[in-house]
């Protein structure tokens, strides 16, 4: 799919932040609908993040009116929403390979272009960056505007406020856009999301309300003083929401010593231009509470908002749009073939089961109610669910004095945002020994939300922390029976890591069963009676995958071959390890850095042990480099991690020629 050609529209095949001030408004409004169209055909193709972006359209424009992106230093936090920017920017003709290998990052990325200003896949770094360009701007004695566009969702996490603090006690001239949209990926929890709605919950208004829907019960149906009074206090309630409401959140900001002006419009371009004109002449901190509807001109994007926040290549309706492809295969929705669960999928069920039998078992996660699997388990269980906000650091403080009191706390947490609590895995967690299991889903690499978001160094940052346990499963089976074995003692700092992946497809209908948690499983030996090299291959969670066609290569080279599941990374199984010294060769496999992964336990292993040893270890994984973003296989092969780069090491590292022998996707073993 080329859109490079865009002889279909009005506007957008000429418009760039360097003309954009020349059009008028009536133009402006044609662009913004072309953009959506524009975004929409690329989403379908490419996924990415789709509601966010149609969302800001009019407010990208208006930024780019009144900011020069070349001097001026525009931050997003999260940067998901920051499609209409890049195609607005430098980027039109090449925004077709949106989220693909080689392509345009579906995030900020300073890398990419001069006017990305920052890069961020997390929530909440944008204030921060932001009040450090504005310091630097006056410590150098500069001339240029900053800029911070954050979402509501920013405001249920910790950096934000950390950020609003000191801009507090450091004022400077910034600009705050507080983009509005009341939908983050789950609904935004705290209380400041809630705080608007204080007012109306009153005791006094509340008692009011009572008395007059007692009234209203003893009126006839049809009465006309009863439709009077539904009307009058609807428009009573719709008033105070709308208008007493806002006051109190620019009460909230100016306490802090920045200056608040809303709620404005977020789609009303000239009017936004009229608010940033104002701001860019105050000589403070100053912030513009903007309202804007998550997935404007989308009908199934605003009803729709949890599941269309991202959107899975080729999972979008289209048959609203008008397109720039010539494509007509574009204007019918493709009908898929039933999929294998995810390995979410089968966490979420396997945890209600788990639940309904152990009332101690408590969930908490951090704004990611649906994307760990907990959303169902939260409307069982709403009393043992927490869903504490973009807030990781306090998830962990949280779960552990639940534990002390004897409930099972499951965080569940992606990899990747796992990072931002490790001071509080150390301190709070492990160096007290208190039992909390943490379920990292997105483990190894994720695809094509790139490096901020490929799960590829929790093994490393758990595996050096004392008193912590992590296993990793290679099927549905496995996951099932390791949460039920950890959960009926759990007695430790555990971790649990699978993929962003499908499962196997194995019959996982049986009863749970307790497993040796700490035992590798042998899944194949080679009954080759003469053979010339002798190879152990331990392989760790999915890349188990890859091993049935590298061990057939090897048989056909006549190279004997054992092979282990090692689903405990820590412990080690020392058992197996002792007996593996002799061997040519020790294969390790993981999706995650080398440097500190399982790998390196091994190693670590056999030079404690057996350091008179001379032993022959090939370890395979992520190297020191950020793994860019792409599909999954893409990145596999490009990075030589599959069936046959795998059996061309190994040979590389036997001294033998290496013979690339034709993988077929009908061998097993």
């Amino acid at each position: 799919m080329n859109t490079t050609n865009f002889d279909n529209t009005k506007y957008l095949k000429y418009i760039n932040y360097k003309n954009i001030k020349d059009f008028n408004y009536n133009q402006l409004e044609i662009l913004a609908q072309e953009l959506r169209d524009f975004i929409t055909e690329v989403v379908y193709h490419n996924g990415g993040h789709y509601g966010s972006n149609l969302g800001v359209v009019e407010l990208t424009i208006s930024l780019l009116r009144n900011f020069d992106p070349e001097q001026d230093k525009i931050v997003f936090d999260t940067s998901h929403q920051s499609y209409i920017y890049k195609i607005l920017t430098d980027r039109k003709e090449k925004f077709h390979t949106l989220r693909t290998f080689k392509g345009i990052s579906g995030f900020s990325k300073i890398k990419e272009s001069k006017l990305d200003h920052y890069g961020a896949g997390h929530a909440g770094t944008g204030l921060s960056a932001a009040l450090g360009y504005a310091k630097a701007r006056d410590i150098l004695k500069q001339d240029y505007n900053v800029v911070a566009v954050i979402g509501d969702a920013a405001l249920t996490c910790g950096v934000t406020f950390e950020a609003i603090n000191n801009i507090g006690q450091y004022p400077s001239k910034l600009i705050i856009v507080l983009n509005d949209n009341e939908f983050s990926i789950s609904p935004n929890v705290g209380a400041f999301s809630i705080y608007l709605k204080k007012l109306r919950n009153n005791p006094f208004l509340v008692k009011v309300e009572k008395k007059v829907d007692e009234v209203l019960n003893l009126l006839p149906i049809n009465s006309l003083i009863k439709n009077f009074i539904i009307d009058t206090k609807n428009w009573i309630e719709e008033g105070f929401t709308k208008v007493v409401s806002p006051s109190i959140v620019g009460v909230i900001f100016e306490e802090f010593g920045i200056q608040y002006i809303g709620p404005v419009d977020g789609h009303n371009i000239k009017l936004l231009d009229e608010v940033l004109l104002f701001a860019k002449k105050l000589e403070k901190p100053v912030i513009i509470h903007v309202l804007t509807e998550k997935g404007k001109g989308s009908k199934e994007a605003q009803e729709h908002q949890e599941k269309l926040h991202g959107v899975a290549k080729g999972k979008l309706k289209i048959s609203n749009f008008i397109y720039f492809s010539t494509d007509e295969g574009l204007k019918v929705e493709k009908k898929e073939d039933k999929k294998l669960k995810t390995y979410t999928e089968v966490f979420g069920e396997t945890i209600i089961e788990l639940a309904k039998n152990d009332d101690k078992i408590v969930a908490i996660t951090a704004a990611m109610p649906s994307g760990t699997g907990l959303i169902n388990f939260s409307k069982l269980f709403p009393d043992r669910f927490f869903d504490v906000g973009i807030a990781e650091e306090h998830a962990v403080i949280f779960s552990t004095t639940l534990a002390l009191k004897g409930l099972k706390p499951v965080v569940c947490i992606y990899s990747t945002f796992l990072q931002r609590a490790f001071d509080m895995l150390i301190h709070d967690v492990a160096l007290q020994n208190i039992p909390v299991l943490f379920v990292l889903d997105r483990a190894g690499i994720v695809g094509e939300d790139g490096p901020t978001h490929h799960g590829v160094f929790d093994l490393s940052y758990l595996r050096m922390i004392p008193n912590f346990q992590i296993f990793v499963p290679s099927n549905e089976l496995e996951l099932k029976n390791i949460l039920y074995t950890v959960l009926q003692n759990l007695d430790k700092p555990t971790a649990i890591r699978y993929p962003r992946d499908n499962i196997e497809g194995l019959n996982n209908d049986s009863k749970f069963s307790i497993i040796d948690l700490y035992s590798w499983i042998l899944k194949y030996e080679s009954s080759l009676s003469n053979y010339n090299k002798k190879v152990a291959i331990l392989a760790t969670g999915r890349l188990n995958r890859f091993i049935p066609k590298v061990i057939s290569l090897l048989e056909k080279s006549n190279i004997y071959s054992k092979w282990y599941n090692c689903i405990s990374i820590k412990p080690l199984d020392n058992k197996v390890l002792s007996n593996l010294v002799d061997y040519d060769l020790i294969l390790t496999l993981e999706d995650n850095v080398l440097a500190g992964g399982f790998g390196s336990a091994v190693l670590e292993y056999f030079n404690d042990n057996f350091y008179n040893k001379k032993l022959n270890l090939l370890r395979i994984g992520w190297g020191d480099y950020f793994v860019e973003h792409g599909a999954i296989k893409e990145l596999y092969d490009f990075y030589g991690i599959n069936e046959q780069e795998i059996f061309n090491k190994i040979l590389e590292k036997l001294d033998l020629d290496v013979i690339k022998i034709g993988v077929s996707n009908n061998e097993s073993v």
